[in-house]
Parts: structure tokens; C-alpha cells; sequence
């Protein structure tokens, strides 16, 4: 059976605006609309990955009335996902993001969807349990499943799980879904560190004990660490970037890195070309900058001395 990533979505609307002062309590500051884009984390993951030509399916719940479910709907078949799971239902409602961008400076402010959990059926476990991996974040988990019960059960069946590490871990639940699920965790330095404010030990070694694939920590223009079982990896940024727009450079680097495994590439080369997707991202405007063919990438990085 074809390997395939499935991307767990609560897909969103980017709005990008642009101010001349950077918003401050109090304060008013007026801004301009630029473009919008779809957006959401696992979209712009799955886009990055699909891009690469891996197979991508999506999972998603879309507003029947919401007039950008239209388009919303088009850009992930542009995208080249699979859409055949996404439900258009009533009493749903998609996400927004409003996107401030001040010089170097960035505001979002998160409009979150509002949306029933999946009822679950024979098509959607089948879909789960057929997966190479399965990426999403930890509250669209949250509010996608009633239980974990079918994650676990697509564990059981090989699907592999990726987390974004991002969050506060003030809610235990967050805690306990991450260590329940985890197989590969992209997590920043500062999230790991509440994480391991929240953890009885350290959380690299938690998930690599309990049978986890990795660990990568990004650290910005300073890099990133992958940790395996048995040895761990650092990879420096590039460096004399022409930084135009940071958002989505994460997703970037996420999405290459499971485009690199699901191409059977080793964990070094992966984490290599992972680096370089996420910088080429900061290079062009807008959430889905980071959409780029392996070819795109290698000719990136010959332009910037990194060696891949």
C-alpha cells in the first residue's frame, strides 16, 4: 500500500495586514489588508509535503454556510491533498488568523473554528489506521476526537504520530495526549521548556523511552537538534538570509522533514533539507512560502553554501 501522510486540519484563513506602529496595550495603530491565503499549521505542513510529491490525504470539518469554505476547499485540492475526508457540515464554522505585520515585527491573533468531534465510522479508522504518519496539533486532537481510542488503534496498526509541540502545558490533558500519541515531536525551545516544567523528567527522554522515533527542537536563525534513540544531531540555520516573512517557516521545516521520511531519507539528510525548507520559507511572503520541490531546495542551498 502507497505510504501517505494524513493531516488531522482545523484549516484556516490567513489575513495579512500591514501597520506602520506595532499594536501595544492601549494603544491603536491602523492597518492595511495585503492578501489572504489558506492557512492553519497541519495545511501548511501537508501543502509542504505534498509539494515534494508525497501523497497527502486531509482529515477536515468545513463551514456549510461559512462563505470560505469555497475556497478553502479549492486551495487544498490546488495543494494536490486528498480531499475525499473532508466533511462540509452544518453548524461549523473555519478558523482565522489575522496577521499584523509591523517591519520585522509580527501580531496574530487566532480566531479558533468552531466544530462538532468526528463521528467516527469504518472510513475515517480505515483512514487512520493506513497512514505512514499521522500529523496534527494537540488541541485540534482534542477537539477532533471524543477519545484516543482511534489514534491508538491506528498506532496499532503501524501509523506513526507527529505532534507540533507548540503549547503553554497549562492544561494537563495537553501533557497527557503528547506522551499518550507521540512518535516524532517538532517542538521549540521555549515550548519544550514549559513542557519540561509539566513533566515528571526530561520530555526527549520520555518519548524515546516509550518507544518515540524523535525529537527535533528548533532554535530560530540558531538551528535545530534532532535527538534519536541513540545519538542526536545539530543542524545550523543558513546564514546571509534576506529574511521577508517568517510565518510558517516551522511548518516548512516540519513538512519537509516527514516528506524526507516518507522518501526513505536518512534522519541526518532529512534534518539537512529540513533546514533548508525552513529558511527558504522565510524568503517569501505568507504562510505557504515554504512550498518548494526537493529540486527547488537543493538549487537554495547551492545558492547559500549549505551543504545537504
Amino acid at each position: 500500500m502507497d505510504k501517505y501522510l494524513l493531516t488531522i486540519l482545523g484549516s484556516s484563513v490567513d489575513y495579512f495586514y500591514e501597520s506602520d506602529t506595532y499594536p501595544i496595550v492601549g494603544d491603536f495603530s491602523h492597518a492595511r489588508y495585503i492578501t489572504s491565503s489558506a492557512g492553519g499549521c497541519p495545511l501548511n505542513v501537508g501543502a509542504i509535503c505534498a509539494a515534494k510529491g508525497m501523497n497527502v490525504s486531509a482529515l477536515d470539518m468545513l463551514g456549510k454556510k461559512d462563505d470560505t469554505t469555497p475556497f478553502l476547499l479549492s486551495e487544498l485540492k490546488r495543494l494536490h491533498f486528498n480531499t475525499d475526508h473532508v466533511e462540509i457540515r452544518e453548524n461549523v464554522s473555519n478558523g482565522k488568523v489575522i496577521i499584523i505585520l509591523t517591519g520585522d515585527q509580527r501580531t496574530m491573533f487566532v480566531v479558533d473554528p468552531i466544530r462538532p468531534p468526528y463521528e467516527m465510522n469504518d472510513q475515517i479508522q480505515d483512514l487512520l489506521n493506513g497512514s505512514t504518519y499521522i500529523y496534527s496539533l494537540m488541541h485540534m486532537i482534542n477537539r477532533s476526537f471524543t477519545s484516543l481510542d482511534p489514534l491508538l488503534q491506528a498506532k496499532e496498526n503501524g501509523a506513526k504520530i507527529i505532534l507540533d509541540g507548540s503549547s503553554k502545558y497549562d492544561d494537563p490533558s495537553r501533557v497527557k495526549i503528547l506522551y499518550d500519541l507521540c512518535d516524532g515531536l517538532f517542538i521549540n525551545e521555549t515550548d519544550y521548556a514549559r513542557l519540561k516544567e509539566n513533566s515528571p523528567s526530561e520530555p526527549k527522554d520520555i518519548i524515546l523511552d516509550n518507544g518515540g522515533e524523535f525529537v527535533i527542537i528548533t532554535k530560530g536563525s540558531k538551528g535545530s537538534t534532532l535527538y534519536l534513540k541513540d545519538k542526536e544531531i545539530y543542524k545550523p540555520s543558513l546564514s546571509n538570509l534576506k529574511v521577508l516573512d517568517s510565518t510558517g517557516a516551522g511548518d516548512a521545516f516540519a513538512g519537509c522533514f516527514i516528506a524526507c521520511l516518507l522518501n526513505d531519507m536518512p534522519y541526518e539528510k532529512a534534518l539537512a533539507y529540513a533546514t533548508v525548507n525552513g529558511a527558504y520559507a522565510c524568503t517569501v511572503f505568507g504562510g505557504l512560502g515554504g512550498v518548494a520541490s526537493f529540486e527547488q531546495l537543493e538549487e537554495f542551498a547551492k545558492e547559500h553554501d549549505y551543504e545537504l
